[in-house]
């Protein structure tokens, strides 16, 4: 009797460990607009070639489960994903569920400003350039935003050009957090052609509020100088601020 339970034990583990991940792809139930091909491996190590949401290709994504994280009472994952993406998304992180619901950590996440700027409404006539990057200490997801999250965003390479000039403002570099689905961005930069800081804040109805502001430098483009009066008089610092609310 004990050598039939030690085999069973050891088909039974044998099965679990090399279960297909297209096979369990075919039987869940899968989301409006999300498509999967190319699915290999298995679900504890194994790999989609090209994963589409809404007609858009978010690339390649990778997985490998993380079985230390099983004492700790969560089903952990290292991801990277991006790999041949139509919109240049980049990324890699921990994923994974515990008793209190999805969560990401030590997760960083990269994609072109100009693809960012497509969700959202732009109020003056501008291109925006540069690489954005969001780094994530840590993230518990709710809907429809995150219940708490913790971490950084950083524009590098960034160029802001318009009709009448073009600005390089160097790094801008932003600290995110997420309460009870409110999230916030503080960021600021400063060089010698401007420097500005600013506030977002956006809700769990996707209405946003900036409020910001910038201060010309010693090399700020003499062609957009020529334009501050539009804006009407800076601050006693010298300081041009305002203000911009919506919905994504």
């Amino acid at each position: 009797m004990l050598y039939v339970i030690v085999f069973v034990v050891i088909l039974v583990a044998s099965l679990i460990a090399n279960v297909p991940a297209a096979w369990v792809y075919s039987y869940i139930s899968k989301p409006s607009g999300i498509e999967a091909q190319g699915i290999s491996g298995t679900i504890w190590n194994g790999s989609i070639q090209q994963l589409t949401a809404e007609r858009q290709s978010l690339g390649s994504i990778y997985w490998v489960f993380q079985p230390s994280q099983i004492f700790t009472g969560k089903a952990e994952y290292n991801v990277r994903f991006g790999r041949g993406s139509g919109i240049k998304l980049n990324g890699k992180g921990y994923v994974g569920i515990g008793f209190s619901g999805v969560y990401a950590r030590n997760t960083l996440v990269s994609l072109p400003i100009n693809e960012v700027v497509k969700w959202v409404p732009m109020h003056v006539p501008v291109e925006l350039k540069g690489q954005l990057e969001l780094s994530l200490n840590n993230l518990h997801y709710a809907q429809p935003w995150c219940q708490q999250a913790k971490g950084n965003v950083a524009w590098t390479g960034a160029q802001i050009i318009s009709p009448i000039g073009q600005l390089e403002p160097g790094p801008v570099i932003a600290s995110l957090t997420c309460n009870n689905q409110i999230i916030d961005l503080d960021g600021k930069q400063d060089n010698e052609q401007v420097s500005s800081e600013f506030k977002v804040n956006l809700n769990t109805l996707s209405r946003y509020k900036l409020e910001a502001w910038f201060k010309p430098g010693s090399q700020f483009p003499s062609s957009m100088s020529k334009q501050l009066n539009w804006l009407g008089n800076p601050d006693t610092q010298g300081r041009y601020p305002f203000t911009y609310a919506g919905k994504l």
